[in-house]
This record gives C-alpha cells, sequence and structure tokens, in this order.
C-alpha cells in the first residue's frame, strides 16, 4: 500500500474527528458561561439546548429567601450557537443595566422575550426582548 495515501488518508480522518470533537463542547462552554446567571447549570442548559433548536424551554430558580420563580416560553426559530450566545449576553446585559445581577427565572424569561422587570429601585421596566418567540406574542409564550 502506498504510505503516502495512507498518511493522506489518515490525516483527513483526524481532520474530521477533530473537527467533531471541537463542534461538540459548544453547548457546554455557553451552558458553562452562563450558568451562574441562569440560576443553574441546568437552567443554562435548557436555555442553550431550547434556543439552539427552537424548542421549549422551562427555567426555575429559587431566591436566597427560598421563593421559587418559574418561566417559560418557545423561541420562534432555532438559532446558531453564537446567536444564542449573543441573546443570552444582551439579556444578561439588559438586566445588568437595571442592576439585578442574579436574575430570577421570570427576570430571565423577560430579557429574552420581552416583558416587564423590577429594577433595584423598584420601578417597573418594559425589556424588548433578545429573541422572537413562538407565535410572536410574548405573554402567550410566557408562564
Amino acid at each position: 500500500m502506498d504510505h503516502r495515501k495512507l498518511a493522506a488518508s489518515l490525516a483527513a480522518s483526524l481532520l474530521v474527528a477533530s473537527s467533531a470533537m471541537a463542534a461538540a463542547p459548544e453547548p457546554m462552554r455557553i451552558a458553562s458561561e452562563f450558568a451562574s446567571w441562569a440560576g443553574s447549570r441546568q437552567n443554562a442548559e435548557a436555555l442553550v439546548h431550547g434556543l439552539h433548536n427552537g424548542t421549549s424551554v422551562a427555567l426555575a430558580t429559587t431566591s436566597p429567601d427560598r421563593r421559587v420563580s418559574l418561566a417559560g416560553f418557545t423561541p420562534g426559530a432555532p438559532m446558531s450557537f453564537e446567536e444564542v450566545r449573543e441573546a443570552l449576553a444582551a439579556a444578561r446585559s439588559s438586566l445588568a443595566r437595571l442592576g439585578v445581577r442574579q436574575p430570577d427565572a421570570e427576570q430571565i424569561q423577560a430579557a429574552l422575550i420581552g416583558g416587564e422587570v423590577r429594577d433595584r429601585g423598584g420601578r417597573t421596566r418594559m425589556l424588548p426582548g433578545t429573541v422572537a418567540v413562538l407565535g410572536g406574542n410574548p405573554n402567550v409564550a410566557s408562564r
């Protein structure tokens, strides 16, 4: 057998395998980046998976005073991993501008699909959202 052909075939196989391995951790990297902000690794993974695949997202958070917050929505369409990262970063930034650094599930939902959020001063602010939702109406998609 020709060693050059074997070497070329092996190199091509390794390139394909390394590309597949490099692509696989992307959802995990994004989830890790947003786990603390989302309230848990499970919430971050639900966000990344749901936004990327265009499927329903369910979130649950528990505040230090043991108040449980539940929220959910369905994005209007699948998003690339880069779009997911950008949407989550924009949502995190919009909440941070209001002084909300550890949001509950409902605040995360509002930042992503649009809705009302109380700022640090107790005022209610309307956020436009960073992703489109199924049906185009965030009030229908929420809860």
